[in-house]
C-alpha cells in the first residue's frame, strides 16, 4: 500500500473511531451496529466472492486484537454467508468497493460461530468487537490464481518469513505460557485424559476444529472420525500432538507450517500457514 493510501485509511479509521464515540450507529433488526463511509462505489460482494480488505478489529476497550496490515498483508479471503444474525459477514455484504466501515459485533457469537474457537480470556463475555474495514477489491475464485509464477513465489516467500512473528504475536496475545517442543509444536492441554497414551499403532476416534491464526475456519469435525495412526495420513504436527494424548483428553495444538503442509497450497490453506487444532480424543484402540 502506498504511503498516501495508508494515510487516507488511517484518517478514515480515526474518523470512524470518533464517530463511534460521538454518534449513534445504525442498528439492524438482527442486532448489527454499523457505520459505512461510502466512496461512490457500486460493486458489492456476494457470499462466495473472494474479497481483499484492510481489516482491524479491537476489543471493547479499543485495544487492537488483529491488524491485517501487520498480520496478513494480502488479506484476501472468501466472504461467507452470515454465520449468525448480526454477524460481520452481514455487514460486509452492505459494502461496495472503496467503502470503509465500522461494525460492532457480539464477541461471544463471533468466537463461537464465526471463528469457531474459545473466546480468549481477555475478551469480556457479552462485550462487542469493533471491526474497522476498507473493502479494496472483489475477485472471483477463478481470477485469484491468475498470477505469474514469480508473483506466487514472491508472495510465498513473504509468508514464510512472516510466519514466526505471526506465531509469536498469537502466543503473546492469547497469554499462552506453554513452550514449543523440540519439533516446534505447541501443545496446550485443556483436559487431562485417562489410560495409556496414543501410540503409533493406535486407532483413535477424535473430534476437532481447525483454524488459522486469524480465526479462519479450515475444517470442523463434530462427529467422531477414526484415525489410523500407522497409516501415515495425517500431518506430522497432528501426529505428534495426538501422541501426547489419551482417551478423554482435550488439547489445543498450534502447528507451524513445517509440521503441516509447508509450502504446499491445500484447498483454501495457503502455503506457510500455521494451523490451530482444538482436539478431543473420544476413543483409543
Amino acid at each position: 500500500m502506498s504511503n498516501k493510501k495508508l494515510f487516507v485509511f488511517l484518517i478514515l479509521l480515526s474518523s470512524a473511531t470518533f464517530a463511534q464515540k460521538k454518534a449513534a450507529f445504525i442498528k439492524t433488526a438482527t442486532g448489527l451496529e454499523y457505520k459505512i463511509y461510502h466512496n461512490g462505489g457500486k460493486v458489492k460482494p456476494v457470499a462466495g466472492d473472494l474479497i481483499k480488505t484492510i481489516l482491524v478489529y479491537t476489543n471493547h476497550k479499543d485495544s487492537v486484537i488483529y491488524d491485517s496490515r501487520i498480520n496478513r498483508p494480502e488479506n484476501v479471503f472468501e466472504l461467507l454467508a452470515p454465520t449468525f444474525k448480526g454477524s460481520l459477514e452481514e455487514g460486509m455484504l452492505l459494502m461496495a468497493i472503496g467503502d470503509s466501515a465500522v461494525f460492532r459485533v457480539n464477541a461471544d457469537s463471533v468466537y463461537a460461530k464465526t471463528f469457531k474457537m474459545p473466546r480468549p480470556a481477555f475478551i469480556k463475555k457479552g462485550s462487542k468487537l469493533n471491526f474497522r474495514i476498507k473493502l479494496l477489491g472483489i475477485k472471483t475464485k477463478e481470477s485469484i490464481d491468475n498470477r505469474t509464477p514469480e508473483q506466487i513465489e514472491k508472495e510465498n516467500e513473504a509468508r514464510k518469513l512472516a510466519e514466526p512473528k505471526l506465531i509469536s504475536d498469537f502466543i503473546e496475545l492469547n497469554g499462552i505460557t506453554n513452550q514449543a517442543d523440540e519439533l516446534g509444536l505447541y501443545y496446550i492441554e485443556r483436559q487431562a485424559g485417562s489410560g495409556p497414551l496414543v501410540s503409533k499403532q493406535s486407532k483413535v476416534k477424535i473430534i476437532y476444529n481447525c483454524t488459522t491464526l486469524d480465526g479462519t475456519v479450515i475444517d470442523t469435525q463434530s462427529q467422531p472420525i477414526e484415525i489410523d495412526m500407522s497409516a501415515g495420513k495425517i500431518t506430522k504436527g497432528m501426529e505428534e500432538g495426538l501422541l501426547k494424548m489419551s482417551m478423554g483428553a482435550k488439547a489445543t495444538l498450534i502447528i507451524p507450517s513445517e509440521l503441516a503442509f509447508g509450502k504446499r497450497k491445500i484447498s483454501t490453506i495457503l502455503p506457510y500457514t500455521t494451523l490451530i487444532y482444538d482436539i478431543e480424543v473420544i476413543e483409543v484402540n
